[in-house]
């Protein structure tokens, strides 16, 4: 299967409907439906190349670029079953990466990775990590992850792998233990050997960015090799030997904790912990004694991580979003240049440092804002030139887009809800009574925030003013905000989703007769819901890859090791039933559209298929449409513009 996946030369990869398909989409759907062109872009350590992935055509293809000459080369192509993600330099002449697939395993979807390397041009192709073999025992799910590159030993890898308990005749090993290890790994050979033995319980290891493995996430069994709901951290000095516990929390906890990194000296660590009701960084002792030092916090919102920087990784700034996205920079210079290259490129993009050449003198970046999906560029700080390598969506290169404002609207019982809203582009700030789209947002427990959005720019671009609300339940507004979480509280989350439509009819902002809701996943979840409570409200509802029945979504669960995570947080009493759009499908007012796609591992496909059935036995109006072979994000062009074609027209015929 790897040797398929791999081409010494393949000719271009471009989205190509073919003419009588051409006909059936519109302008706008073929524009924004296009996956994007080059995205995942990496800079080789000498800066010489940059590999990136093309998602536009059928396939996915990853190419290597010659940064001096332009010149390309592709390297790695996906198939309908396999595709990739992740892919990385590990030194100058060899890259690797993730390849992400399903199988069908006795009536169960289950997702699986493998690891692979190879020369930048696609030759010498090595699987890194574990290998299902005849002796071993289990299925071979995950390959493992790379969790250090080791710049200064450029043949090997660190990679956490699953080690698989093997068998003579019919009794297991008894010096192999099953669990979760740290390998060395050639990258030529894939031959490895241990450098930490697999750990009770272990799920995530950490190194403090020089090679030595010094964390460990550590998750609580339960019966029936389930896991529990208590995870904690622990620590090590540099030998190995002593591992001590420094954090713990609970899955079902809104305030958790999560390791960020190692400052540059490998003695301190920094946390995300909870403080006064919200997520902030704290740097503290790796001992695992002493206090932890308060970094940075936010009055308003949660801090989102640590930004790390170069060849170790090292510690630069703390990243946090409020209506706009932030950095708090600790290292000046680097603050300076990206002020510095943001005002170059007409000071109205948001620059993002994404890395630098191992002698630290090209650095890779990318400039993108509400308006313009993003260009990557080489900063080459010797010459002072400023390299432009490809924008990320080239069917987007002229169109013109829709400015992005926050915004806050009241709930009914008085608190603000915070926002954005995308009018159709060259629209008046003070336009009234226009055709009105809510567009939630997925996780439930995520936020929309400020930059490009092509599902919202592709309904302004079919003059909809578009809102996009943090609904209570959103991440990123503290513990509170987050809440009891958005499927056991869902009435509070639709409540202020439905309550976005409301203000703006009140407001005369949107046509109360013209006002649809669309969403994905959890969105999706929502826009069939909010249809629920109030029936009369939209006049079209149109719900990707949704959540149906509560109850399903925890049996979906039933079977894997995260079963007893998923039925907490879904939970239990009589919420699962009226929290459940598919068992209230007859207070159905509006017209609904369904997309789905059948290797969905994240929502099942059956949430659909059964809620088109309740819908039409209810003798409601509904149309559903299934993509083979996709997964939750609906990753294919063709897909992506069918499914912008229908919402048009759908939207179209409900709210004319």
């Amino acid at each position: 299967m790897v040797k398929s996946l791999l081409m010494a030369a393949l000719g271009a990869a471009a989205l190509s409907l073919g003419p009588a398909a051409a006909q059936d989409f519109s302008d706008t759907a073929i524009k924004f439906g296009r996956m994007p062109d080059v995205t995942n872009m990496r800079l080789a350590p000498d800066g010489k190349h940059v590999s990136y992935l093309d998602r536009s055509g059928p396939f996915s293809v990853l190419y290597v670029a010659n940064v001096a000459s332009g010149e390309k080369r592709p390297v790695l192509r996906s198939d309908k079953n396999v595709d990739f993600h992740n892919c990385r330099w590990l030194n100058v002449e060899r890259l690797a990466c993730l390849a992400d697939g399903q199988s069908d395993e006795y009536g169960k979807l289950i997702g699986f990775t493998r690891m692979l390397a190879f020369s930048l041009d696609g030759s010498d192709v090595v699987q890194l990590g574990q290998r299902n073999r005849f002796r071993s025992v289990g299925m071979n799910q995950y390959s493992g992850n790379i969790i250090d590159i080791l710049p200064d030993e450029p043949r090997h890898v660190l990679m956490e792998i699953e080690l698989l308990p093997e068998r003579t005749g019919s009794t297991l090993l008894a010096d192999t233990r099953k669990g979760l290890s740290v390998q060395k790994v050639d990258i030529y050979s894939g031959r490895m050997r241990t450098a930490l033995s697999p750990t009770q319980n272990a799920a995530r290891f950490g190194t403090d960015g020089r090679g030595n493995v010094r964390v460990i996430l550590q998750r609580q069994s339960a019966p029936r090799g389930n896991i529990g709901n208590t995870y904690r951290y622990l620590v090590s000095e540099a030998d190995k030997k002593n591992w001590v516990t420094f954090a713990e929390a609970q899955y079902d906890d809104p305030a958790g904790v999560s390791f960020e990194g190692f400052d540059e000296t490998g003695q301190f660590i920094y946390m995300l912990r909870p403080h006064k009701g919200r997520q902030a960084l704290f740097k503290e002792p790796a001992s695992g004694k002493g206090t932890p030092e308060l970094v940075f916090a936010h009055d308003a919102v949660d801090v989102d991580g640590l930004v790390k920087f170069g060849r170790w990784g090292r510690p630069v700034g703390v990243s946090w979003s409020d209506e706009y996205p932030h950095i708090e920079f600790f290292d000046p210079e680097l603050e300076q240049l990206t002020d510095a290259l943001t005002g170059a490129l007409g000071g109205d993009v948001s620059v993002q440092l994404l890395e630098d050449s191992w002698d630290g003198n090209r650095i890779l970046l990318n400039a993108s804002s509400d308006r313009d999906p993003g260009t990557y560029y080489i900063f080459d700080q010797e010459t002072k030139q400023l390299i432009k390598m490809s924008a990320v969506r080239l069917a987007l290169s002229d169109t013109a887009m829709s400015e992005v404002t926050p915004i806050s609207y009241p709930a009914a019982d008085g608190t603000q809800i915070p926002g954005y809203l995308t009018l159709p582009p060259g629209t008046a700030a003070d336009a009234r009574n226009l055709p009105f789209i809510v567009l939630p947002h997925g996780g439930p427990s995520a936020r929309d925030t400020w930059g490009f959005d092509w599902l919202a720019q592709s309904l302004a671009a079919n003059g909809y003013a578009v809102l996009q609300p943090n609904y209570r339940g959103s991440a990123g507004f503290g513990a509170t905000w987050l809440g009891d979480n958005a499927f056991r509280a869902w009435r509070t989350s639709i409540d202020d989703i439905n309550d976005g439509a409301r203000w703006a009819a009140r407001s005369g902002l949107a046509d109360a007769g013209k006002m649809a809701i669309l969403g994905w996943s959890y969105g999706g979840y929502a826009a069939l819901q909010a249809a629920t409570v109030d029936p009369g409200l939209y006049k079209a509802v149109v719900a990707i890859a949704p959540v149906a029945d509560l109850g399903q979504l925890k049996e979906d669960s039933r079977g894997f090791t995260n079963y007893r995570i998923v039925a907490a947080q879904v939970g239990s009493g009589p919420h699962i039933e009226e929290g459940s759009p598919k068992r209230r499908a007859a207070l159905f007012q509006a017209p609904v559209l369904l997309f789905h796609g059948d290797k969905d591992l994240n929502v099942d496909v059956g949430h659909s298929r059964a809620m088109e059935d309740a819908l039409q036995d209810a003798g409601k109006p509904v149309t559903y449409i299934e993509y083979e072979d996709l997964d939750h994000g609906l990753p294919s062009s063709f897909a992506r513009t069918d499914m912008l074609t229908r919402t048009e027209r759908f939207l179209s015929d409900a709210l004319r």
